[in-house]
This record gives C-alpha cells, sequence and structure tokens, in this order.
C-alpha cells in the first residue's frame, strides 16, 4: 500500500477511470494508469511510467495530426518539451519575446510560417533526441542566427574541400 503524501494515510488504488493528464497543460486523458487516492484527505495522484516519452508523443502528435493553427497552450506545451525558455524559444524563431508572450498567452494568433517553423523545429528535436540523427540540432542553428540581420553582400559562390564535408562529424546529419 502507498501512503498519502500529504497526510500519511493508506491510499486507495483506482482503476478503470482516465488520469487527466492536467500537468501537461493540454486535455489530455490517459487510461491504463494506475491511480492512487487518498480516502482521508481526497489526495490524488498516478504512476505514468515513461513520462517523457509520453510527452514527446504528445508534441509530435500536435505537430503532424493537428491541422489548425497552434494553440496558446500548445505552443507553451511544445516550449517547455524542447527545454527553452520564452526568450530562447523566441531568438529560435527570430521574434520578440512579447510577440511569443501574445502567441502563449491568447492575444495574438499565430502566423502560418511561424506555426510551421515551430511544428518543424519540434519535430526536428524530437528525432535528433531518439538518436535517430547525430548531429549539433536544428535549435542551436536556429540560436545561432541574429534575430536582425543586416542585409549584406556575400559570394554568390560556395568552395569546399573534400576534407570538409567528408571528416566533419557535426554535419553527420546530412549524411
Amino acid at each position: 500500500m502507498k501512503k498519502c503524501c500529504l497526510c500519511g494515510v493508506d491510499t486507495e488504488i483506482v482503476e478503470n477511470e482516465p488520469y487527466h493528464y492536467d500537468e501537461s497543460g493540454l486535455d489530455v486523458a490517459l487510461f491504463g494508469i494506475t491511480q492512487y487516492r487518498c480516502p482521508d484527505c481526497g489526495e490524488s495522484y498516478a504512476a505514468i511510467p515513461g513520462l517523457r516519452k509520453l510527452n514527446r508523443f504528445i508534441g509530435l502528435h500536435i505537430c503532424k495530426d493537428r491541422k489548425a493553427l497552434l494553440k496558446p497552450d500548445e505552443i507553451r506545451f511544445l516550449r517547455k518539451d524542447l527545454g527553452l525558455k520564452s526568450k530562447e524559444l523566441a531568438r529560435v524563431l527570430g521574434v520578440s519575446p512579447s510577440t511569443l508572450s501574445r502567441w502563449e498567452n491568447g492575444k495574438k494568433e499565430i502566423g502560418e510560417a511561424y506555426d510551421r517553423l515551430l511544428r518543424s523545429i519540434y519535430i526536428s528535436s524530437a528525432f535528433e533526441r531518439s538518436d535517430l540523427l547525430i548531429c549539433d540540432g536544428l535549435i542551436n542553428l536556429f540560436k545561432e542566427i541574429p534575430a536582425k540581420r543586416n542585409k549584406i553582400t556575400q559570394p554568390n559562390a560556395i568552395s569546399l574541400t573534400p576534407s570538409e564535408w567528408l571528416n566533419n562529424a557535426d554535419e553527420a546529419c546530412f549524411a
């Protein structure tokens, strides 16, 4: 028997009830999860196996299966699962922190291009973190690009030697 973390009384096991995974910040119901409820104080909690994988599955579901523009709570969930602070994600996306805040608070709707960019970054990051790719990462790439860039004159030609693309371990994800 598990003890209640608040009052120390033996908890009851709750079966055959969906667990509302409010901790995600989304409307997610989990089935087949062992839940415990204290008969004394009413405190309840659940034992969720593979929490990291669960969050990744939810994030991929949002990015791949939801067809409408991302909702504020979905943007916040994706940011948190990426392990980024608001300012960091704003920099990655090339927007101001106040713009990201308005998206997350529902004061402004995310635009089509930024919606697609955030989904792409999340999906790419999910595959990188699953060891399917071994590279520095898309998030780090975007962090390196300044939010506001001046137009500069660059040469059109790109000059490379074989050793640059054959021996560069950082670019293994493109192999």
